[in-house]
């Protein structure tokens, strides 16, 4: 297997396990860089395999040097490789703050609607031009739930000129484990929460998100950034 620098964008939960998604440094003419979404040989990947060799976890920003193997399109998910992690994860470097703003905008899809209308892969990282966000737990049944309802600009134009909107007919359910814990943070003794757009960018500043198609297509929000980087620690019984 090849070796890659992987800038992780997404640590997501997903039915046994986990799935790590990132941008490699191979140009792409729609996402700037090429998408990948791990996928181990045996079985999802647990929290474990992604530590350091200091025992640390990875966490969206840092950037792993690792093998990956072939592609295994399986669609709409057609960026997933193979990968081995035997070993501890090593870490090359992190996205700093100074940068964040600038990567993130050089690296906005340029055609989300292949993403979210036209199913044709499953991966990218847009800005939201408007946004909500939802935290609810049920004590009874031990249930977390976080969500996002978006607005995104399509990159496409109507008649008229003016530009066409995806929107979210619904919320979307936020897997990102590292999002799910500042949720979890912020709801202290409530049951649940709404945050507007004021009250997100006033607490965090800008926000970008990675969204991704489940393997029968719909829509979850993998990764949440801020510029600056909003801190979370995960508790690996609450993920």
């Amino acid at each position: 297997m090849p070796t890659t620098d992987l800038l992780i964008l997404a640590i997501s939960r997903q039915p046994g396990g986990l799935t790590v998604a990132g941008m490699t440094t191979e140009r792409d003419p729609k996402t700037g860089l090429r998408w990948v979404r791990l996928v181990p040989a045996d079985e999802p990947l647990q929290l474990d395999a992604l530590r350091y060799a200091d025992g640390t976890l990875a966490r969206p920003g840092d950037v792993v040097r690792l093998q990956i193997g072939e592609a295994q399109p399986a669609s709409p998910q057609v960026e997933n490789v193979t990968v081995e992690l035997d070993e501890p994860l090593e870490r090359v470097r992190q996205l700093p703050d100074e940068r964040r703003t600038a990567f993130f905008e050089e690296h906005l899809d340029l055609a989300p609607t292949e993403v979210l209308g036209g199913r044709q892969r499953s991966l990218c990282l847009v800005r939201p031009d408007s946004m909500t966000a939802t935290v609810k737990y049920d004590e009874e049944t031990d249930h977390f739930d976080t969500t996002f309802a978006v607005k995104i600009l399509s990159g496409q134009v109507k008649e008229d000129g003016t530009p066409k909107y995806l929107r979210s007919r619904e919320d979307i359910i936020v897997t990102d484990i590292y999002w799910r814990a500042l949720m979890r943070d912020w709801l202290v003794e409530d049951d649940s929460l709404m945050f507007n757009e004021a009250e997100l960018r006033k607490r965090l500043g800008e926000i970008y998100l990675v969204i991704g198609l489940s393997p029968k297509g719909g829509p979850r929000i993998l990764g949440v950034h801020s510029v600056p980087a909003y801190d979370a620690t995960i508790d690996p019984e609450n993920l």
